[in-house]
């Protein structure tokens, strides 16, 4: 009897915590990040585009954007610094 018991609620509990992590890794998805308000690459101040298509990725739900994959390791290396320029600069559009 308890091996029938363990048989059946073993699978319920694996299904559940696989649901659970399944319905969380989607609501994350559904999030839609901040868009990117300049047009100059956030590392450089290049204006996007002129040296071919930016590379954009999110960060805490900030998009941004920089003229290649290899501005995003500066960004890396100090984002809060990047954070606080952009956040700089919207404040000045806003104006």
């Amino acid at each position: 009897m308890k091996k029938t018991k363990s048989m059946i609620v073993m699978p319920l509990v694996a299904a559940l915590a696989i649901l659970t992590l399944t319905s969380r890794a989607d609501d994350q998805k559904t999030e839609k990040p901040k868009s990117y308000p300049l047009n100059t690459c956030l590392v450089c101040g290049m204006k996007l585009s002129e040296m071919g298509k930016p590379y954009v990725f999110v960060y805490k739900g900030q998009e941004i954007k920089v003229c290649d994959k290899s501005e995003k390791t500066d960004f890396d290396k100090d984002p809060a610094k990047y954070l606080k320029k952009l956040a700089e600069a919207e404040a000045k559009m806003k104006k």
